[in-house]
């Protein structure tokens, strides 16, 4: 389900991955923690959001430029080891790529509409809970 608020899931160690910061998009909202993508602009907006071209990563925090028609702040992508829900994943789903149908819903299918790129790979399971290594490559 996508996400009407912040959320901040647990991560594995320190970032690994290279960040990169991209003006929001006009009129769009990004919650902290939400999967968060590029529009053809090079501007950030939710990854289920239509036109979204490429992976950014993890909103390091949250901005509503609803009411701007003008591009906004700075939302920074974090790539890391992340706990997030994939469902239905399993041992043998470790290494899998994992794809993204909202800023905070993951599945191992890839989608038939929107967004269509890798998000990153299942890293591990522990004590029930899905670890997933988001990458934008």
């Amino acid at each position: 389900m996508a996400l009407s608020g912040p959320i901040s899931p647990a991560r594995r160690g320190y970032s690994r991955g290279n960040q990169f910061g991209a003006p929001i998009a006009p009129s769009e909202v990004v919650y902290t923690g939400g999967l968060t993508g590029l529009n053809a602009s090079g501007q950030a907006q939710r990854i289920q959001t239509a036109g979204t071209v490429a992976f950014l990563g993890l909103a390091e925090r949250g901005i509503n430029n609803s009411a701007t028609a003008a591009a906004g702040d700075t939302i920074v992508g974090q790539l890391d080891c992340y706990k997030l829900a994939v469902p239905g994943a399993t041992a043998a789903n470790i290494g899998a790529p994992v794809y993204a149908t909202d800023d905070n819903t993951l599945t191992l299918t890839k989608p038939g509409t929107g967004f269509e790129g890798v998000v990153g790979y299942l890293a591990g399971i522990e004590n029930g809970a899905t670890w997933v290594e988001l990458s934008n490559h």
